[in-house]
């Protein structure tokens, strides 16, 4: 038994994985962005009515802040989970879609049947893969119309009893049968 080697490879999709990273980035530097002007409204606002007021109550700084921290917070993390919650789910469709797509058509060809649609959506994720999917299930439609000519073929030989007219569909099924081999 050979062991396996763990993948070293952090990106597999690089393009796709750092627009990830940047778009998250993008989302948390504004949120973070709205906490702090949440901060900076608080203190405008409470500094200048304290300082304006001669009938205010003497508060420590910690005292001020805590409430609207503890808020600012509160709000920061229910926009922070509700936007990436939301921004998820509409980056997996990208992915989540075409891998639904693989299966359908990998389960279409366990049961011997070719699909029909191979291709996802344009902007959808893994292309390669649908490309690579899409020239399997058309190779695989052309060898079994060239199988099932071959086969009307040899049929029609076998009726008429004439091995001649029998061979170039014996040599069409070995060419078709030779073109296959079997993964290492």
């Amino acid at each position: 038994m050979s062991q396996l080697r763990r993948r070293r490879i952090v990106l597999i999709n690089p393009a796709f994985q750092l627009r990830l990273a940047a778009l998250f980035m993008l989302v948390q530097i504004l949120l973070t962005g709205i906490f702090a002007f949440g901060i900076y409204l608080f203190m405008e606002s409470e500094l200048t009515a304290s300082l304006a007021s001669a009938h205010a109550a003497y508060r420590t700084l910690g005292q001020m802040l805590m409430p609207i921290v503890l808020l600012l917070s509160a709000c920061s993390l229910a926009v922070s989970t509700l936007c990436v919650t939301i921004f998820v789910t509409l980056l997996s469709h990208r992915i989540a879609g075409p891998l639904h797509r693989f299966k359908a058509v990998l389960d279409e060809l366990g049961e011997r049947r070719i699909p029909q649609h191979t291709r996802i959506r344009p902007d959808d994720q893994l292309q390669e893969i649908s490309e690579s999917l899409t020239r399997t299930s058309e190779q695989l439609d052309s060898d079994l119309e060239q199988l099932q000519s071959a086969a009307a073929l040899l049929q029609a030989a076998e009726q008429r009893g004439s091995l001649e007219e029998a061979g170039p569909a014996i040599q069409q099924v070995a060419r078709i049968a030779g073109s296959w081999s079997r993964g290492a």
